[in-house]
């Protein structure tokens, strides 16, 4: 039974589960994003091209035209530089937000908007070159190493069996002019990325699949965890069970202590005690205020009698009371004739 309690054989709890949140343990796959910032990119480089080819060869051709007569010196080296490195930079910038756009979308249609604090903080144990052995032999880096093995191949081979398709085309491209080629390398650059995408899109869909199913496993907790848990969120509980043992005994003698204020207590008679108070005046009908079986009972009507309460046998009165009513309220409409038969009975023992 001990080692049964000790395997992780329970799916992880809610609390679990935010626990491995906060710190930034997700179920991600590094392939969905790599294929969105793969397709992303396509996509804007081919709709962007013409700007920024056209854009770098403007640069290009400023470039070769004042060759000549541009004389670099320590004093202007920076600047000149500065300058080309800027005007590149401002062509290549809307490629580069879509690209980061894709990867930031994609990242959070896997795992939602996330912020993780303990994730960035420092850990000096991931210096310790004994734990990063450790994590380089590991299963999990075996199947990274793996699946980016088996990436390479599929990837690969299906890169080479669509590029001897073309092999025929090759040397055509020897009697075509710059335009010609240039057109053709794109598109056949055009034609392996889409095709490529697709591979990854399988292998994407299969690599998460595989860190969804990792990632439930690795939460997973034995029952003595669940207990754990379940006692940190509910509290021990023996303190529990004292504590309402605190709270029945605590409210056991504030209702004792009303007792003697009570007119009457009306029993059963050995089996059920209820004592009844009634103010002219401050309430509608009278009230329960203590109540009880068996040694409560018996309290009851001993405090009763020392203080002069009446005690009064009324079997069918007294059951119907112990159920129906509890401590604190009025009693109802249907049993007013018989109480206040007993009370105007008690009030007349008490005259006389």
């Amino acid at each position: 039974m001990a080692d049964q309690d000790m395997e992780k054989t329970e799916q992880a709890t809610p609390k679990r589960r935010e626990e491995a949140r906060e710190k930034g343990q997700v179920a991600k796959s590094q392939e969905i994003s790599s294929l969105a910032v793969l397709m992303t990119g396509t996509a804007a480089l081919y709709y962007l091209f013409p700007r920024v080819y056209s854009n770098l060869l403007d640069l290009t051709s400023n470039l070769l035209v004042s060759s000549g007569s541009i004389e670099l010196t320590a004093d202007n080296f920076y600047p000149f530089w500065s300058g080309i490195l800027t005007k590149v930079f401002f062509t290549m910038v809307p490629f580069l937000i879509i690209v980061a756009a894709a990867a930031i979308v994609s990242n959070v249609l896997q795992i939602g908007f996330i912020f993780s604090p303990k994730a960035l903080e420092i850990k000096f144990d991931r210096l310790n070159p004994a734990e990063g052995i450790k994590k380089m032999i590991s299963l999990r880096s075996l199947m990274e190493l793996v699946k980016s093995v088996l990436k390479i191949i599929i990837v690969g081979y299906t890169a080479y069996i669509l590029v001897r398709r073309e092999f025929h085309n090759f040397p055509l491209l020897m009697d075509g002019d710059i335009h010609y080629i240039f057109s053709y390398i794109g598109y056949l650059s055009l034609k392996l990325i889409i095709w490529t995408g697709i591979v990854m899109s399988v292998l994407a869909a299969i690599d998460f699949g595989f860190q969804k199913w990792q990632f439930v496993k690795n939460l997973r907790m034995t029952r003595q965890e669940i207990k754990e848990e379940f006692r940190q969120m509910e509290g021990d509980p023996l303190i529990r069970s004292r504590i309402k043992s605190l709270q029945r005994e605590m409210s056991r003698k504030r209702m004792m202590a009303d007792v003697p204020k009570a007119d009457v207590v009306i029993t059963n008679p050995t089996h059920l005690a209820i004592a009844l108070s009634y103010k002219h005046g401050d309430m509608n009908a009278p009230k329960v205020v203590a109540k009880g079986a068996g040694i409560i009972a018996e309290k009851i009507k001993e405090i009763a009698r020392g203080n002069g309460v009446a005690v009064v046998e009324n079997k069918p009165l007294a059951r119907t009371l112990y159920k129906v009513v509890k401590i604190g309220e009025e009693i109802p409409a249907n049993l007013y004739k018989a109480v206040a038969e007993i009370l105007a009975y008690v009030y007349k023992l008490k005259r006389t």
